[in-house]
């Protein structure tokens, strides 16, 4: 695998994430033979000309994932937010989700579709793959099937099968252990390009950041568990959410900030808070 890490400069709109552009190839292929080498990860040049060029969604960005993390729930949601963001301003995206691992074995937290769990699926049963790699390793990895077919051809035939055609990967967090890995997927071939790594960038930087801070006095591993717990938990959270939507005309942010605030005056978790909205709503003893 040939990888070219390009650090950015201090004052760069991204600071602190990892900047390694990685597409997989094999040792003795073209990189080795004098051929063009790996696009090299996003400068600071570069964000700052998708910034000028794209600055509403570069502000989305900023202003949705700028709130603070106060428990598992609002780490969850935040993920959610982060893939719903990805397939929303990189033009690429088919389906989008969130990997994390516990005691190393990967699952997907959050997602945008079926597609994605099924293609994330391959890739755990493989134990490889972009995700993967850019979780384990730190690094960027942005590649098409055709490269992906000789780094990874078991996970690349099965993500095929199922329609992919590019992969963009990010990992998220700056603290090893990381908690995991922002995944894209395309159905294109060549689906990701200029200014996707970059606005990936953007993303993923300020999803770190958020998540740093949360996870100050905790491990990754129980940043995990409590992913895991409050994957468990989340049915009567959607369910109340679904409902607030559609009483309120407002957005999925909106309602779970409603939830939010009743979980805080009435001092419960918000998966009990969901359950008293939902017994009062649905008149259940």
């Amino acid at each position: 695998m040939t990888i070219r890490p390009v650090d950015l400069p201090a004052d760069s709109l991204v600071t602190g994430a990892s900047t390694t552009l990685s597409v997989p190839a094999d040792p003795g292929g073209p990189a080795a033979s004098g051929e063009p080498a790996a696009p090299a990860a996003p400068t600071a040049v570069d964000v700052r000309k998708v910034l000028a060029e794209r600055p509403q969604d570069v502000a989305d960005v900023v202003i949705g994932l700028g709130r603070s993390v106060r428990d598992e729930h609002d780490l969850l949601q935040l993920l959610q937010e982060v893939v719903d963001l990805a397939a929303r301003i990189i033009d690429g995206v088919s389906s989008a989700g969130v990997t994390a691992q516990i005691h190393g074995r990967p699952f997907t937290a959050v997602h945008t579709d079926e597609r994605t769990l099924v293609v994330d699926a391959h890739q755990y049963e493989a134990d490889d793959g972009p995700c993967l790699h850019a979780m384990r390793t730190g690094q960027v990895v942005e590649v098409d099937v055709s490269t992906s077919r000789e780094r990874w051809p078991g996970f690349t035939a099965d993500a095929e099968d199922a329609g992919i055609r590019s992969f963009l990967a990010a990992p998220l967090g700056h603290a090893e252990p990381r908690l995991g890995a922002l995944n894209l997927y395309s159905r294109e071939p060549d689906g990701f390009g200029y200014p996707d790594a970059q606005l990936l960038q953007v993303l993923t930087d300020h999803a770190s950041r958020a998540i740093g801070d949360y996870a100050r006095l905790s491990s990754a591993e129980l940043l995990a568990e409590q992913l895991r717990a409050a994957l468990a938990s989340r049915a009567p959270i959607e369910q109340a959410k679904g409902i607030l939507m559609a009483l309120h005309g407002i957005d999925d942010a909106a309602a779970f900030e409603l939830l939010r605030s009743e979980s805080q005056r009435c001092n419960v978790t918000l998966h009990d808070a969901a359950v008293e909205f939902l017994r009062a709503y649905t008149g259940a003893p």
